[in-house]
């Protein structure tokens, strides 16, 4: 009962894009910086001075008032989505002779503009452009380079993000979780799915050195990742963190199916149950796979309830498939009035010698002989029984019983004619035989 394909590939969809916000926030760091410069300088002013920089400090222009009024103008605007306005204060300044750093903070504005607006493509030549300026802070190229990562992904290009993110990553003192959780984005779509589990892993464990609660996409990437690799051990693990932290239906039943793929069947059972009694469950599939893992544990009698009780709220529907296994459970649980309403049920729809067949079944349990026969000349009726000689038995045993010993011999020598009942049908013939001669014998006798 492999159901961990159908089960994970519903729920295992990933998107490496980063929402508007993320990106606009971005942008946004390089002009907060300009409000410290400005208040630093007076208008004019050219001197150089001192600025931090990572990873080491170097000497660099000023922001001037006036351009920082400027700035400040076109950020405004874009932020009321006046973004044609915002360029045009931006062209007007770049009429005015500025300064390197004035230059990159200008080409900075130009990309908080277009992420503003949501338009990428423009937004990536004006990030590259503060990084082609050379005397522009480092940490402003940094923030820059890290947001280009982004942008590139958003845009689909993996190559060129892993390339601006690597070079981020190398150059930066400080990578954090986030670095990670990124890189492994961009692995996961460039299909290095083990490059991205190992960067996943590290961003995982470096949230939880730092005591704080992992996020629930990232956990979801890393589920995603350790699908493709078919680390089912891992996914478990994967998927009990996601229960404990961000409790759902799908996770609970995702992870009774990756037990099933472990052969882990107590777990798997106990996760259902556990789901089922949180009244998580909400797919007519996950209520009949939780009714299939209690039939293979043999608890019939609680699958059968647990299928009724579907059916009547309307969770399951009432087809001939659900009806035959609800039937299928009853008869295992010895409950043969409720498995002959259930079977019927199911045949009358679908008409199949299987269903058929089952009934004959519950019949000869109950020794109900005519109603045995009456099914299994229906059950070989339909011409589509996997093995017919099982109903040919049956067919022959309920004549037997009713005491239609020639009609029993020649329905058992056609079962004889399947080597997967030759055996048994011979018996019969030989006992029906050694039973017609005895009575032939009383009968002679007149005993």
């Amino acid at each position: 009962m492999k159901k961990i394909s159908l089960l994970l590939m519903a729920g295992l969809t990933f998107s490496g894009a980063y929402s508007t916000s993320v990106i606009a926030d971005t942008a946004q760091a390089g002009t907060e910086q300009t409000a410290e410069k400005a208040e630093q300088s007076a208008e004019g002013q050219a001197e150089e001075n001192q600025v931090d920089a990572s990873p080491r400090v170097r000497r660099t222009q000023t922001l001037r008032e006036v351009v920082y009024s400027q700035l400040e103008e076109a950020r405004s605007q874009a932020d009321e989505g006046e973004f044609e306005a915002a360029l045009l204060t931006l062209e007007r300044l770049e009429r005015r002779k500025r300064n390197s750093y004035e230059r990159a903070m200008t080409h900075n504005m130009y990309a908080y503009v277009y992420s503003t607006k949501e338009d990428y493509e423009a937004a990536i030549p004006a990030y590259e452009a503060v990084l082609e300026i050379d005397n522009a802070p480092d940490s402003l190229k940094q923030t820059t380079r890290f947001t280009l990562a982004k942008l590139h992904m958003m845009q689909e290009d993996f190559e060129s993000s892993l390339a601006v993110l690597n070079e981020w990553m190398e150059s930066s003192d400080n990578v954090g979780a986030d670095a990670f959780m990124l890189r492994s984005q961009i692995q996961y779509q460039r299909q290095q799915y083990d490059l991205a589990g190992s960067d996943i892993a590290t961003a995982i464990q470096m949230r939880k050195d730092a005591d704080k609660k992992v996020a629930e996409n990232w956990l979801l990437l890393q589920r995603a990742v350790l699908f493709q690799q078919k680390d089912y051990k891992g996914l478990a693990v994967n998927l009990e963190a996601l229960i404990a932290n961000y409790s759902k239906g799908e996770y609970w039943m995702q992870l009774a199916a990756v037990y099933n793929e472990l052969d882990r069947a107590d777990e798997e059972l106990a996760t259902l149950e556990t789901a089922y009694d949180q009244k998580l469950m909400s797919k007519e599939s996950e209520y009949l796979n939780f009714a299939q893992a209690l039939l293979s544990r043999e608890i019939p009698f609680k699958a059968a309830a647990v299928l009724e009780q579907a059916m009547q709220d309307g969770s399951v529907e009432k087809s001939a498939r659900n009806l035959s296994l609800l039937g299928d459970a009853w008869m295992m649980a010895k409950e043969y009035d409720k498995a002959i309403v259930s079977m019927t049920a199911a045949a009358d729809e679908s008409g199949k010698g299987t269903d058929y067949f089952k009934l004959a079944q519950i019949y000869t349990e109950r020794q109900e002989w005519n109603k045995s026969l009456q099914f299994t000349d229906k059950a070989l009726a339909t011409d589509d029984l996997k093995a017919p000689y099982q109903a040919l038995i049956i067919k022959g045993l309920a004549q037997y019983n009713l005491d239609r010993l020639e009609d029993a011999s020649l329905t058992f020598f056609k079962a004889a004619g399947y080597p997967q009942a030759e055996k048994v049908a011979h018996q019969w013939q030989e006992y029906i035989e050694s039973e017609q001669q005895r009575r032939e014998y009383i009968a002679s006798a007149g005993i």
